[in-house]
């Protein structure tokens, strides 16, 4: 695989509950990149060349190591040069065939003696043993859950207990294919949820939500993660005159309260979407829908591209969809 000059050999680990979410990720993020593949060495692992800070937007994303070195035998392994430190090593594999007794082999292999260090180590390696070859990472990236669980709803100044996880927010904004410094639009804001990790990720916001107590309630949230720099206004988004383009319209549609939809039934709100998200989108531009049903869905056919469906149960009598479409050029823009 021919790598770009910021991409380097990673192993990296994700939750494996959600593969199909990260894997959809994974493709979205790396979307300007046709030469980037990744290899599954086994469940929750994969091996990429790509840049870590790409990959660090990720709330699946577990552990990002940097490869130094593969193997097929720990005979081939010689000591690590005194640069990377103090350290430890840990073995992962598919099946968990390997004990502390081989990490010990590993380690004295590597030269551990005299530079094992668990409290604070200057490095940590990781050795993972795929079908073929053992790869030995050096560990540059593990996700801080505090963090993440510090943005879940309960956590947050102004909170709706139908606000989305921000693991699955986080996912909605990664896959909707936006530039650095771009702008994403949420027309049903609620609490603020996609707003949020949208303006961690650094992107322009503009929050939408007929409720003036919605709308107050993300002002306050988006202030108290340090984000500043937002538009967040009450509205009807079925009525607003296009005055923006946006490069991606991400929203959680809203369900069980009819308040948030002006009192308009689902069937009739999703006659009415396509055309209105249409107008607000750049020239191919995406729409991140999160919805409870697809009996509407093909309202979206004549101005949008369906790319993807992930459902997801939240229990027996709930699945929520996660659909990723594309504006469709129009015809005199086919023309060109």
């Amino acid at each position: 695989m021919k790598k770009s000059p910021n991409e380097i050999t990673l192993i990296v680990e994700y939750q494996i509950g959600f593969s199909n979410f990260f894997f959809r990720e994974i493709e979205s993020l790396h979307r300007n990149d046709s030469n980037t593949k990744y290899e599954k060495l086994f469940d929750g692992v994969i091996l990429i060349d790509s840049n870590p800070k790409t990959l660090e937007k990720s709330s699946f994303v577990k552990r990002i190591t940097e490869v130094v070195k593969t193997f097929s035998s720990f005979h081939e392994l010689q000591h690590l040069d005194a640069s990377f430190g103090q350290f430890y090593v840990r073995i992962r594999d598919s099946s968990d065939c390997h004990s502390t007794q081989d990490e010990k082999i590993l380690g004295e292999k590597l030269g551990a003696r005299g530079r094992v260090n668990f409290k604070n180590p200057d490095n940590i390696f990781i050795a993972y043993h795929g079908k073929k070859l053992w790869y030995l990472g050096r560990q540059i990236y593990q996700s801080n859950q505090e963090k993440l669980q510090n943005r879940k709803a309960g956590m947050r100044p102004f909170f709706s207990p139908t606000s989305m996880d921000p693991r699955f927010a986080r996912f909605c904004i990664n896959v909707a294919e936006v530039q650095d410094g771009g702008t994403i639009m949420d027309p049903f804001c609620g609490t603020g949820g996609m707003l949020i990790e949208a303006g961690l990720l650094k992107y322009n916001v503009i929050g939408i939500d007929i409720s003036q107590e919605m709308v107050l309630g993300t002002r306050l949230n988006l202030k108290f993660f340090g984000i500043h720099d937002f538009t967040v206004t009450r509205a009807n988004f079925l009525e607003l005159s296009n005055a923006i383009n946006v490069d991606a319209i991400v929203t959680d549609l809203p369900y069980g309260r009819s308040s948030s939809r002006a009192g308009i039934e689902t069937a009739e709100l999703f006659s009415k979407l396509p055309q209105k998200m249409e107008q607000f989108l750049k020239r191919e531009g995406c729409i991140i829908l999160v919805t409870n049903t697809l009996e509407y869905l093909h309202n979206f056919d004549e101005l949008f591209s369906i790319l993807f469906i992930i459902p997801l149960t939240i229990h027996r009598s709930l699945t929520r969809y996660y659909i990723k479409m594309r504006k469709k050029p129009k015809e005199s823009e086919t023309l060109k």
